[in-house]
């Protein structure tokens, strides 16, 4: 993938200069059950170390604001609360701005249905659905240091789904160290495993998928065609 991305033109190296993200494409043979919430899957590299990051919160913002800095949290830039959230965002244009200030959200677990119906399509279909954090724990720290050093999957949504698991600034050996835990963690939560997983493929946004995973046909779903039946010779 870094090879493909050396080779490009010099007018979209800007792509590179920007983090390409890297994918893992997973196939499934059979769609399961949809997800009620997207799953967590901790990578040993996180691509968000360096990314600005804003909190859903139930409570008012200054409020939760005061509870981060007790906590040590620093890495959080914005606090949003959910009536706030409400009276101040409230068309699809305003939703789609905020959605583009801020390439990390996270959000109180017990407002996470909520929220994420009111914000809609602007933030799913740029795959930054807001990652539900348990704010009521005593080791809030701790998870929110997890939501931010893993990457997501959602099933249920159709045969395919899309894991981010690193980028450009990331070395090789980074990426290859996010790829394996990965497939290796996405095969434990898909339902049934290693028997339901199509095909797993690694890409970025413009270079072609790199095949990592094909599963063959089943010996028992092979039909073999029946032989032809032998003409009978005519007696002279």
């Amino acid at each position: 993938m870094f090879a493909y991305l050396e080779k490009k033109p010099k007018k979209s190296k800007k792509l590179f200069d920007e983090n390409t993200a890297f994918w893992i494409l997973l196939s499934l043979k059979k769609i399961p059950e949809p997800c009620k919430k997207a799953k967590l899957i901790w990578l040993p590299h996180s691509f968000n170390d360096d990314t600005e990051i804003c909190l859903f919160s139930k409570l008012p913002g200054k409020q939760m604001k005061e509870k981060l800095k007790e906590i040590g949290v620093t890495n959080v830039a914005k606090v949003i609360s959910l009536a706030k959230l409400r009276k101040e965002y409230k068309s699809f244009e305003q939703k789609r701005t905020l959605c583009s200030q801020y390439e990390v959200f996270l959000c109180d677990d017990n407002i996470y249905h909520r929220l994420v119906k009111f914000l809609g399509k602007s933030f799913l279909s740029r795959k930054k659905e807001p990652t539900p954090v348990r704010l009521g724990k005593t080791n809030v720290k701790k998870q929110i240091d997890r939501a931010i050093g893993s990457t997501r999957i959602r099933f249920g949504q159709g045969s395919c789904s899309a894991v981010k698991v690193g980028h450009s600034g990331q070395t090789q050996e980074q990426l290859i160290e996010n790829v394996i835990a990965a497939v290796s963690k996405i095969a434990k939560k898909v339902p049934r495993g290693w028997n339901n997983i199509q095909s797993i493929h690694l890409k970025t946004s413009e270079s072609v998928a790199l095949p990592l995973y094909n599963s063959l046909p089943d010996v028992e779903n092979v039909i073999d065609a029946p032989e032809p039946p032998l003409k009978k010779r005519k007696k002279i």
